[in-house]
């Protein structure tokens, strides 16, 4: 049990970058209290373990405020923290870079094709988060348009940008990390490290992938669009195999000294 006060933290992320994984395997640990999206504009996404108390609207009238309840509801958590993605609540998000205690993790995904990909079955099913592999809904043929692929990268990398460079320009440190790593428990345990907390001999994902492994099951015109990318940064992303299904995390007895 903390006695002092807990680690806060925010994972900054755009859609489809791993976060809920992330968030999962955060919360699995026994002193983390890591919620989801708490200011996701549909709804207040609590730690799937926890109700938390706080309206939308309750949220939405005041963000600072509602920020320093979930603080102060960490329930002993050694670190409490949770993820915002783009676009989410500007009063918020500039408390967050503004409060220097607040630990920040950027995490990012280095297949831009691959983010732009599942973040547009995510919109047309409406299943942005898959915690039952047997209740994975249908995934519908997806055209992708170059324009669209290439804007959709531009919008992230500036996203990403902006928050490195108030960083920066306050002198504070982050952590950042992709989605293709978070299958490597060094990865997890450097995470950890940063959060202040010690590798813990199970992390179980509670989340499953969404999305065929072979993009050219997804994507209709997977022959149209290599030829569109030949020669641009985005042309190897098309055919790097993502990152596996990961399931759990385990450390041995001396890893966690």
């Amino acid at each position: 049990m903390n006695t002092g006060r807990p680690i806060r933290f925010v994972i900054f992320a755009v859609p489809r970058t791993g976060s809920n994984l992330l968030c999962g395997l955060l919360n699995a640990h026994p002193d983390i209290l890591c919620h989801h999206g708490l200011f996701n504009p549909g709804g207040v996404h609590w730690a799937r373990d926890r109700h938390g108390s706080g309206s939308v609207a309750d949220r939405d009238r005041d963000p600072v405020a509602f920020l320093d309840t979930v603080w102060a509801s960490g329930g002993g958590a050694r670190a409490i923290g949770f993820k915002m993605n783009r676009d989410e609540n500007g009063e918020a998000t500039g408390a967050l870079l503004r409060d220097r205690d607040v630990r920040k993790i950027l995490l990012k995904r280095r297949n831009r094709v691959r983010t732009y990909v599942s973040e547009e079955i995510a919109r047309r099913t409406g299943v942005w988060e898959s915690y039952d592999e047997s209740a994975d809904a249908a995934i519908p043929p997806l055209r992708v348009e170059v324009d669209d692929l290439i804007q959709h990268g531009h919008l992230n990398a500036a996203y990403y940008a902006a928050f490195e460079s108030a960083l920066e320009a306050t002198g504070q440190d982050w952590l950042e990390t992709h989605y293709e790593a978070l299958s490597e428990r060094d990865e997890i345990a450097r995470i950890l490290a940063f959060l202040g907390v010690e590798a813990h001999s199970a992390l179980p994902a509670t989340s499953y992938k969404r999305g065929p492994e072979d993009l050219g099951a997804a994507v209709e015109n997977f022959d149209e669009l290599a030829g569109a990318l030949q020669g641009t940064a985005l042309m190897d992303d098309l055919y790097l195999r993502d990152a596996p299904e990961l399931r759990s995390h385990s450390f041995t007895p001396q890893e966690q000294d």
